[in-house]
Protein backbone atom coordinates (compact mmCIF):
# COMPACT_ATOMS: atom_id res chain seq x y z
CA UNK A 1 0.00 0.00 0.00
CA UNK A 2 1.29 3.40 -0.80
CA UNK A 3 0.16 5.36 2.14
CA UNK A 4 -2.76 5.39 4.49
CA UNK A 5 -3.98 8.80 6.23
CA UNK A 6 -5.18 7.87 9.94
CA UNK A 7 -7.00 11.12 11.27
CA UNK A 8 -6.13 11.32 15.27
CA UNK A 9 -7.86 14.70 15.98
CA UNK A 10 -9.11 17.44 14.09
CA UNK A 11 -9.18 19.74 16.55
CA UNK A 12 -12.30 21.96 17.74
CA UNK A 13 -13.58 25.72 17.12
CA UNK A 14 -13.03 26.50 20.80
CA UNK A 15 -10.09 24.92 20.56
CA UNK A 16 -8.08 24.85 17.29
CA UNK A 17 -5.05 22.16 17.53
CA UNK A 18 -5.38 19.28 15.55
CA UNK A 19 -2.83 16.10 15.22
CA UNK A 20 -2.56 13.83 12.30
CA UNK A 21 -0.51 10.77 11.59
CA UNK A 22 0.51 8.83 8.03
CA UNK A 23 1.98 5.65 7.74
CA UNK A 24 3.75 5.21 4.30
CA UNK A 25 4.51 1.58 3.97
CA UNK A 26 6.36 2.61 0.49
CA UNK A 27 8.17 5.68 0.82
CA UNK A 28 7.10 8.93 1.90
CA UNK A 29 3.83 10.87 0.34
CA UNK A 30 2.46 13.44 1.33
CA UNK A 31 -0.54 14.69 -1.24
CA UNK A 32 -0.15 18.57 -2.07
CA UNK A 33 -2.52 20.33 -0.25
CA UNK A 34 -3.36 24.16 1.45
CA UNK A 35 -4.65 25.35 4.16
CA UNK A 36 -5.15 28.66 6.14
CA UNK A 37 -3.47 27.16 9.51
CA UNK A 38 0.08 26.74 10.84
CA UNK A 39 1.57 23.33 11.02
CA UNK A 40 4.44 21.71 12.25
CA UNK A 41 5.52 18.76 10.60
CA UNK A 42 7.70 15.53 11.88
CA UNK A 43 9.77 12.75 9.79
CA UNK A 44 9.12 10.42 12.58
CA UNK A 45 10.37 7.65 10.54
CA UNK A 46 12.37 7.54 6.89
CA UNK A 47 13.39 10.34 4.43
CA UNK A 48 11.46 12.28 1.66
CA UNK A 49 11.41 15.61 0.60
CA UNK A 50 8.88 18.24 1.76
CA UNK A 51 8.00 20.75 -1.26
CA UNK A 52 6.42 24.53 0.70
CA UNK A 53 5.81 26.86 -2.12
CA UNK A 54 8.04 25.06 -4.92
CA UNK A 55 11.25 24.91 -2.28
CA UNK A 56 12.14 21.74 -1.72
CA UNK A 57 13.23 20.69 2.01
CA UNK A 58 14.98 17.08 2.24
CA UNK A 59 14.13 15.70 5.91
CA UNK A 60 15.74 13.01 7.49
CA UNK A 61 14.08 10.60 10.33
CA UNK A 62 13.78 12.77 13.73
CA UNK A 63 13.95 16.35 11.92
CA UNK A 64 10.91 18.55 11.24
CA UNK A 65 10.06 21.59 9.14
CA UNK A 66 7.01 24.50 9.72
CA UNK A 67 4.57 24.99 7.19
CA UNK A 68 3.13 29.18 7.16
CA UNK A 69 -0.27 29.33 6.60
CA UNK A 70 -1.62 29.22 3.00
CA UNK A 71 1.45 27.74 2.15
CA UNK A 72 1.15 24.99 -0.71
CA UNK A 73 3.07 21.61 0.42
CA UNK A 74 3.44 18.11 -0.32
CA UNK A 75 5.68 15.63 -0.14
CA UNK A 76 8.06 12.86 -2.19
CA UNK A 77 10.06 10.39 -1.37
CA UNK A 78 13.94 9.74 -1.55
CA UNK A 79 13.45 6.29 -1.14
CA UNK A 80 10.48 3.05 -0.85
CA UNK A 81 11.65 2.39 2.53
CA UNK A 82 8.80 3.02 5.16
CA UNK A 83 8.24 6.14 6.46
CA UNK A 84 5.62 7.54 8.95
CA UNK A 85 5.10 11.27 10.00
CA UNK A 86 2.77 13.48 12.21
CA UNK A 87 1.89 17.40 12.56
CA UNK A 88 0.44 19.53 14.50
CA UNK A 89 -1.58 21.89 12.95
CA UNK A 90 -2.92 24.51 14.49
CA UNK A 91 -5.02 27.57 13.53
CA UNK A 92 -4.05 31.32 14.33
CA UNK A 93 -6.82 31.93 16.32
CA UNK A 94 -5.61 30.05 19.20
CA UNK A 95 -3.07 32.71 19.98
CA UNK A 96 -5.62 35.08 21.28
CA UNK A 97 -8.40 37.98 19.83
CA UNK A 98 -7.28 39.95 16.41
CA UNK A 99 -8.46 42.58 18.40
CA UNK A 100 -6.03 45.03 20.56
CA UNK A 101 -4.30 42.15 21.13
CA UNK A 102 -0.04 42.25 21.30
CA UNK A 103 0.59 38.52 21.21
CA UNK A 104 -1.20 38.69 17.46
CA UNK A 105 0.27 42.49 16.52
CA UNK A 106 3.61 41.39 17.10
CA UNK A 107 4.05 37.50 16.60
CA UNK A 108 1.55 36.19 14.40
CA UNK A 109 0.14 38.64 11.79
CA UNK A 110 3.52 39.36 10.89
CA UNK A 111 4.23 35.90 10.08
CA UNK A 112 0.56 35.38 8.44
CA UNK A 113 1.21 38.32 6.46
CA UNK A 114 4.91 37.14 5.24
CA UNK A 115 6.98 39.89 7.15
CA UNK A 116 8.45 37.84 9.63
CA UNK A 117 10.18 34.95 7.99
CA UNK A 118 10.36 32.02 11.15
CA UNK A 119 13.10 29.31 10.16
CA UNK A 120 11.82 26.16 8.18
CA UNK A 121 13.75 23.44 8.43
CA UNK A 122 14.70 21.81 12.02
CA UNK A 123 17.28 19.42 13.08
CA UNK A 124 18.16 18.02 15.97
CA UNK A 125 22.17 18.51 15.89
CA UNK A 126 21.27 22.45 16.46
CA UNK A 127 20.40 23.37 20.38
CA UNK A 128 17.27 25.50 19.85
CA UNK A 129 15.95 23.40 16.64
CA UNK A 130 16.05 20.48 19.27
CA UNK A 131 14.33 22.40 22.00
CA UNK A 132 11.65 23.24 19.22
CA UNK A 133 11.46 19.14 18.34
CA UNK A 134 11.00 18.34 21.93
CA UNK A 135 8.26 20.45 22.44
CA UNK A 136 6.27 19.02 19.21
CA UNK A 137 7.36 15.47 20.56
CA UNK A 138 6.02 16.42 23.79
CA UNK A 139 2.74 17.91 22.51
CA UNK A 140 1.79 14.59 20.55
CA UNK A 141 2.17 12.49 23.23
CA UNK A 142 -0.25 14.30 25.26
CA UNK A 143 -2.56 14.37 22.34
CA UNK A 144 -5.03 11.73 23.36
CA UNK A 145 -4.43 11.82 27.41
CA UNK A 146 -6.94 13.32 29.91
CA UNK A 147 -4.92 14.58 32.49
CA UNK A 148 -5.91 17.43 34.77
CA UNK A 149 -5.73 20.79 32.31
CA UNK A 150 -4.43 19.16 29.32
CA UNK A 151 -5.99 22.24 27.29
CA UNK A 152 -3.32 24.48 29.26
CA UNK A 153 -0.20 22.47 28.99
CA UNK A 154 -0.96 22.03 25.25
CA UNK A 155 -1.57 25.69 24.69
CA UNK A 156 1.67 26.68 26.94
CA UNK A 157 3.60 24.27 25.40
CA UNK A 158 2.27 25.94 21.73
CA UNK A 159 3.60 29.40 23.07
CA UNK A 160 6.86 27.96 24.18
CA UNK A 161 7.07 26.70 20.42
CA UNK A 162 6.00 30.05 19.18
CA UNK A 163 8.39 32.05 21.13
CA UNK A 164 11.20 29.57 19.81
CA UNK A 165 9.84 30.29 16.51
CA UNK A 166 9.72 33.60 16.74
CA UNK A 167 13.54 34.69 18.83
CA UNK A 168 15.40 32.92 15.54
CA UNK A 169 12.98 34.34 12.74
CA UNK A 170 14.03 37.28 10.47
CA UNK A 171 12.31 40.63 9.39
CA UNK A 172 12.49 41.00 5.81
CA UNK A 173 9.70 44.51 6.10
CA UNK A 174 8.57 45.17 2.77
CA UNK A 175 10.43 42.52 0.92
CA UNK A 176 7.71 39.83 1.99
CA UNK A 177 5.95 40.25 -1.41
CA UNK A 178 9.23 39.91 -3.48
CA UNK A 179 10.09 36.59 -4.97
CA UNK A 180 6.69 35.20 -5.16
CA UNK A 181 6.14 34.24 -8.50
CA UNK A 182 2.70 33.17 -9.52
CA UNK A 183 2.28 31.74 -6.09
CA UNK A 184 -0.38 34.10 -5.19
CA UNK A 185 -2.36 32.98 -8.24
CA UNK A 186 -1.77 29.05 -7.98
CA UNK A 187 -3.69 29.49 -4.43
CA UNK A 188 -6.57 30.78 -6.11
CA UNK A 189 -6.88 28.12 -8.25
CA UNK A 190 -6.17 25.52 -5.35
CA UNK A 191 -8.86 27.22 -3.25
CA UNK A 192 -11.27 26.99 -6.19
CA UNK A 193 -10.45 23.36 -7.03
CA UNK A 194 -10.94 22.69 -3.16
CA UNK A 195 -14.67 24.53 -3.23
CA UNK A 196 -15.69 22.49 -6.60
CA UNK A 197 -13.58 19.26 -6.78
CA UNK A 198 -17.29 17.56 -7.74
CA UNK A 199 -18.06 20.04 -10.74
CA UNK A 200 -16.66 19.31 -13.94
CA UNK A 201 -13.78 21.06 -14.23
CA UNK A 202 -11.40 22.56 -17.30
CA UNK A 203 -8.43 24.43 -17.34
CA UNK A 204 -10.64 27.24 -18.53
CA UNK A 205 -11.77 26.93 -15.23
CA UNK A 206 -8.65 27.12 -13.25
CA UNK A 207 -6.38 29.82 -15.22
CA UNK A 208 -9.27 32.16 -14.95
CA UNK A 209 -9.19 32.07 -11.47
CA UNK A 210 -5.52 32.60 -11.22
CA UNK A 211 -5.84 34.99 -13.99
CA UNK A 212 -3.34 33.78 -16.51
CA UNK A 213 -3.57 31.87 -20.12
CA UNK A 214 -4.11 28.34 -20.29
CA UNK A 215 -0.70 27.65 -21.48
CA UNK A 216 0.49 29.87 -18.59
CA UNK A 217 -1.15 28.45 -15.90
CA UNK A 218 -0.89 24.81 -17.06
CA UNK A 219 3.13 25.49 -16.56
CA UNK A 220 3.46 27.61 -13.75
CA UNK A 221 0.82 25.15 -11.53
CA UNK A 222 3.32 21.89 -12.88
CA UNK A 223 6.20 23.92 -11.90
CA UNK A 224 4.87 24.50 -8.22
CA UNK A 225 2.72 21.16 -7.46
CA UNK A 226 5.26 19.04 -9.40
CA UNK A 227 2.27 17.64 -11.11
CA UNK A 228 -0.50 18.81 -14.12
CA UNK A 229 -3.52 20.53 -12.97
CA UNK A 230 -5.75 18.00 -13.60
CA UNK A 231 -3.57 15.22 -11.92
CA UNK A 232 -4.09 17.03 -8.39
CA UNK A 233 -7.46 17.52 -9.43
CA UNK A 234 -8.25 13.49 -9.46
CA UNK A 235 -5.67 13.46 -5.95
CA UNK A 236 -8.02 15.73 -4.50
CA UNK A 237 -11.00 14.48 -5.26
CA UNK A 238 -9.66 11.13 -4.14
CA UNK A 239 -8.31 12.30 -0.60
CA UNK A 240 -11.62 13.73 -0.26
CA UNK A 241 -13.18 10.31 -1.13
CA UNK A 242 -11.01 8.68 1.56
CA UNK A 243 -12.35 11.49 4.45
CA UNK A 244 -16.24 9.85 3.48
CA UNK A 245 -14.79 6.43 3.43
CA UNK A 246 -14.76 6.59 6.75
CA UNK A 247 -18.77 6.79 7.18
CA UNK A 248 -19.94 3.26 6.71
CA UNK A 249 -23.36 3.93 6.25
CA UNK A 250 -22.78 5.64 2.39
CA UNK A 251 -21.74 3.21 -0.48
CA UNK A 252 -18.78 3.46 -2.42
CA UNK A 253 -20.24 3.90 -5.75
CA UNK A 254 -22.50 7.33 -3.79
CA UNK A 255 -18.71 8.33 -2.36
CA UNK A 256 -16.97 8.30 -6.01
CA UNK A 257 -20.33 9.88 -7.30
CA UNK A 258 -20.24 12.77 -4.87
CA UNK A 259 -16.34 13.77 -5.84
CA UNK A 260 -16.60 13.97 -9.19
CA UNK A 261 -16.52 10.45 -10.29
CA UNK A 262 -18.93 9.20 -12.81
CA UNK A 263 -17.42 5.92 -13.71
CA UNK A 264 -17.38 3.45 -11.13
CA UNK A 265 -14.59 1.55 -12.21
CA UNK A 266 -12.61 4.05 -13.26
CA UNK A 267 -12.34 5.89 -9.44
CA UNK A 268 -11.45 2.74 -8.38
CA UNK A 269 -8.46 2.04 -10.75
CA UNK A 270 -7.30 5.73 -9.81
CA UNK A 271 -7.79 5.44 -6.09
CA UNK A 272 -5.72 1.96 -6.48
CA UNK A 273 -3.40 3.80 -8.14
CA UNK A 274 -3.09 6.85 -6.26
CA UNK A 275 -3.62 5.06 -2.83
CA UNK A 276 -1.72 1.69 -3.36
CA UNK A 277 -5.80 -0.14 -2.99
CA UNK A 278 -8.92 -0.72 -3.73
CA UNK A 279 -11.81 1.86 -1.91
CA UNK A 280 -13.62 -1.14 0.16
CA UNK A 281 -9.89 -2.61 1.45
CA UNK A 282 -9.10 0.92 2.70
CA UNK A 283 -12.24 1.68 4.46
CA UNK A 284 -11.54 -1.77 6.00
CA UNK A 285 -8.26 -0.29 7.31
CA UNK A 286 -9.63 2.70 8.36
CA UNK A 287 -12.23 0.94 10.69
CA UNK A 288 -9.79 -1.49 11.64
CA UNK A 289 -7.22 1.13 12.76
CA UNK A 290 -10.09 3.75 14.31
CA UNK A 291 -11.19 0.14 17.33
CA UNK A 292 -7.61 0.29 17.43
CA UNK A 293 -7.10 3.91 18.27
CA UNK A 294 -10.69 3.61 20.59
CA UNK A 295 -8.81 0.62 22.73
CA UNK A 296 -5.26 2.52 22.94
CA UNK A 297 -7.03 5.67 24.11
CA UNK A 298 -9.20 3.67 26.76
CA UNK A 299 -5.67 1.64 27.80
CA UNK A 300 -4.37 5.48 28.43
CA UNK A 301 -6.99 6.39 30.67
CA UNK A 302 -6.99 3.31 32.55
CA UNK A 303 -3.17 3.52 33.04
CA UNK A 304 -3.80 6.91 34.22
CA UNK A 305 -6.67 6.27 36.97
CA UNK A 306 -4.35 3.35 38.45
CA UNK A 307 -0.77 4.01 37.57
Amino acid sequence: MEFVYETIEHGKPEFPIGFHETHCPEGFRLYPHIHEEFEFFVLAEGSGTLLIDGVPFSLSQGEGAFVNSRCIHLGTPLSSDPAFFYAIVFSPQIFGSYVNDIVIDKYVAPVIHRSLELPVLYKREIPWQAEALEIVENMYQLRRQEAPCSELTLKSQLFHLWSIFCQHGRDIGSASGTGRGNLDEIRHAIEFIDKEYASKLTLSDLAKQAHMSESHFCRSFTEVMRMTPFAYIQQVRIQKSCQSLKNEDTPISGIALSCGFNDFSYYSRRFREIIGCTPSAYRKQAFASYRAQITEAKADAKLQKNP
